[in-house]
């Protein structure tokens, strides 16, 4: 071994070159021995007997110098001088070995803790491509990030190397549709190729490279792209080592780009969740304008309404408006769904009703029942319809929907279908009188359906005393009970 000299056995109180001269006085011989250059280690080489042999010490494929003394004790010494170089030699590799590994470690846990600092792909993958360039030769290499909606592969950054000094130009950059990449990906598993004329996977424009290296960006199971480099001198020659240096770096950046990535998500899904938050506020405010001006007072009578959609915007409605004749229209309905697309349906069912040009109850819902098929699939919608004059006489038609009560009675009504699920179907028409200072309440399920937080409901049994009670009590009483459906 080219580094270990035969010297570093005879330095001052060394134990090998004590275990020598006690080998000497074992075998009763006056030895000499000198280094490679014939310069004394151990005694002295004049006055040395004629018959005193000269042997080699070889070792590690060297010779480090020789022994002379009588031929009987010569070789004895040659194996002991050849067995404590030998393990010396080792004792340093060995500690070379460590001191490698300690730099190693210390190199990476360095770049591990750039790379963590790092929420950008583009950056994570910059970093982690200047760390491979500084490491292992290389003319060009590139990072290559797989999208997981559609498996296309993309390129995160990448170095072409030095410009040509004949033609000033540089030697190009990988390609994204490499084979190779692909076969690395697929197999999970880093590779080399180290002629790439002679390489089936390798495309034409690729052949100019020398030698392609490629390792994948794998997290766990996830594989999120790969790392390639390549060399274009035509002396270039990827070892396993350079492979395992690759590899180690793919794999702090396969972390630090999941983490990026994640990163990446959560700020879109949170810029998602507002977009969307804002949109249902612009539709909860659009919602509330409807209802409001479907709602218009008339002489004659107290009207309470309250209207709390269990999220921001809600699948109930009510409509309020006086007809020419002083009577007043008064709807309570609920929609089958749930968010925009429930709020949507309870607007065009308010625009239609605005349109509507006839003031009996069972006519209204007719013309609601076909307005609701004619849009083709939009669910049902339950609706219970009331006329009533300042006189107090009411005419009431129902389409599946809770009963009104009248002073904390129900007031039954025939059943029928809810609207918009058989075209042209007819509802009944009922009439009666409301006494003066007696009250009508009309309500959606989510009072009924209101459920505590053991999963209790307030049930059907409480609702008649309930109504009993104003609007805004009747409202508050099934919030705090535990709303779970629009009120």
């Amino acid at each position: 071994m080219a580094s270990f000299k035969l010297r570093t056995l005879f330095t001052s109180g060394s134990h090998s070159a004590k275990a020598i001269e006690s080998l000497c006085t074992a075998l009763g011989t006056r030895a000499c021995i000198v280094d490679a250059f014939d310069r004394p280690l151990m005694g002295t080489v004049s006055g040395l007997p004629a018959s005193h042999v000269r042997l080699p010490i070889h070792a590690q494929k060297e010779d480090l110098g020789y022994v002379l003394a009588e031929p009987a004790a010569a070789q004895p010494i040659v194996d002991l001088l050849t067995h404590l170089a030998s393990r010396e030699a080792e004792s340093r590799a060995l500690a070379a070995e460590v001191l490698h590994l300690y730099r190693e470690i210390n190199l990476f846990e360095q770049l591990s803790e750039d790379l963590a600092a790092l929420l950008d792909v583009s950056a994570v993958s910059q970093r982690s491509l200047e760390e491979v360039q500084r490491l292992i030769p290389s003319t060009c290499g590139a990072i290559f990030i797989v999208n997981k909606a559609s498996d296309a592969i993309t390129e995160a950054a990448s170095f072409d190397g030095e410009p040509k000094e004949d033609s000033g130009s540089s030697h190009g950059k990988l390609c994204v549709d490499s084979r190779f990449v692909q076969t690395v990906l697929d197999g999970g598993t880093a590779e080399i190729i180290n002629n790439c004329g002679s390489d089936p996977r390798v495309l034409d424009e690729e052949r100019r490279f020398q030698s392609v290296m490629c390792a994948p960006l794998r997290a766990g199971e996830l594989c999120s792209g790969a790392i390639i480099i390549a060399n274009v001198d035509p002396q270039a020659f990827y070892s396993s080592a350079d492979l395992k240096l690759l590899n180690t770096i793919a794999l702090l950046a396969a972390t630090a780009l999941s983490n990026a990535l994640l990163c990446a998500e959560m700020v879109t899904a949170a810029r998602d969740r507002a977009a969307y938050s804002a949109e249902l506020q612009a539709a909860s405010t659009v919602q509330q304008l409807l209802l409001h001006r479907a709602s218009r007072t008339t002489p004659g009578f107290d009207i309470q309404s309250v209207y709390l959609p269990a999220s921001e915007v809600g699948g109930d409605l009510f409509f309020l408006q006086p007809a020419p004749d002083n009577s007043l229209i008064a709807l309570v309905g609920d929609v089958s769904g749930k968010g925009l697309t429930a709020a949507m349906r309870v607007a065009m069912i308010l625009g239609a009703l605005n349109r509507e040009t006839s003031c009996e109850p069972d006519e209204i819902l007719s013309a609601l029942n076909n307005a609701l098929i004619a849009q083709g699939e939009l669910g049902f919608t339950t609706a219970c319809c009331l006329r009533i004059f300042p006189s107090g006489e009411y005419v009431l038609a129902n389409a599946g929907h809770i009963s009104p009560f009248v002073s904390g009675v129900e007031i039954p009504t025939e059943p029928s279908l809810p609207l918009g699920m058989v075209p042209d179907q007819t509802y009944s028409a009922q009439r009666a009188i409301l006494p003066r200072g007696e009250r009508m309440v009309l309500v959606s399920d989510g009072v009924p359906e209101a459920r505590s937080p053991s999963g209790q409901l307030f049930g059907l049994d409480r609702l008649p005393q309930l109504t009993l009670l104003s609007a805004q009590e009747i409202a508050q009483t099934a919030q705090r009970f535990g709303q779970e459906d629009d009120i």
